[in-house]
């Protein structure tokens, strides 16, 4: 399995970085998580064609987790794609695409696409998945896949989903020290969990320009036993 960040960054802009997402590979096969803005021409840059993604995880629908998917499903039609993109989020997934399709009518009939809310469990893309009610300012999910990668979305971290073996568990880590967040992760909130943490390697992501700026103080901070490593936009993680 490979892992492609393809995005790392966040609601406000980092040199380098692309909003949120995730490319996770398995055989040929490929499969989206979260496709914030940036998305559509990191793929391109990349050389990943967007007809070639068989499904789209949302693990929330905030601007910088969902805001290139009206962009990716509109390449795909332009492109004479017939074959329906699978989209799946929590709750308030469907609402979105249809408020999208209320600003942008001309789309209606024009873009294929099926959306699935709060499946705890589903296969999609030869992928064995399973979501996990998260901690977040909205209906959020991290997601599970093949019990092997672990992908957090925005949260605070909690046991539930850190008690969870796997080989690669990647975690957000938005703020940097002294933020009091019930939504987002912080280096004491992250430190607090790592004796719980099951996962054999961690990498952090979706970290704001002021967590950026120190993030040797915070791999510092969080150095145990634990491989731990901040990822950048185009890093390949590779799981057996």
């Amino acid at each position: 399995m490979r892992v492609l960040a393809v995005g790392t960054g966040t609601a406000v802009p980092a040199e380098g970085r692309s909003q949120s997402c995730l490319m996770v590979e398995k055989e040929g096969r490929k499969i989206l998580v979260d496709v914030g803005m940036g998305t559509l021409l990191r793929l391109n840059q990349l050389n990943i064609d967007p007809d070639k993604i068989e499904a789209i995880l949302l693990t929330h629908n905030h601007l910088d987790h969902n805001g290139d998917l009206l962009g990716i499903l509109k390449a795909r039609w332009l492109n004479g794609l017939a074959e329906e993109l699978k989209i799946f989020g929590p709750s308030g997934t469907k609402y979105h695409l249809e408020s999208l399709l209320e600003a942008y009518p001309y789309l209606r009939k024009k873009l294929r696409f099926d959306v699935y809310e709060n499946l705890r469990e589903f296969e999609v893309a030869g992928f064995r998945v399973r979501s996990i009610p998260t901690f977040h300012s909205i209906k959020s999910n991290g997601y599970l896949l093949d019990e092997k990668v672990l992908i957090s979305g925005d949260t605070r971290p909690f046991r539930e989903l850190i008690e969870i073996e796997c080989d690669l568990l990647i975690h957000e880590l938005s703020l940097p020290f002294g933020y009091e967040t019930q939504d987002h992760t912080t280096p004491e909130s992250l430190k607090e969990m790592l004796e719980f943490i099951k996962a054999k390697k961690i990498v952090l992501t979706h970290l704001y320009p002021q967590a950026l700026e120190i993030r040797d103080d915070i791999l510092s901070f969080l150095s145990g036993e634990i491989e731990i490593s901040i990822a950048d936009d185009g890093d390949v993680f590779m799981v057996r």
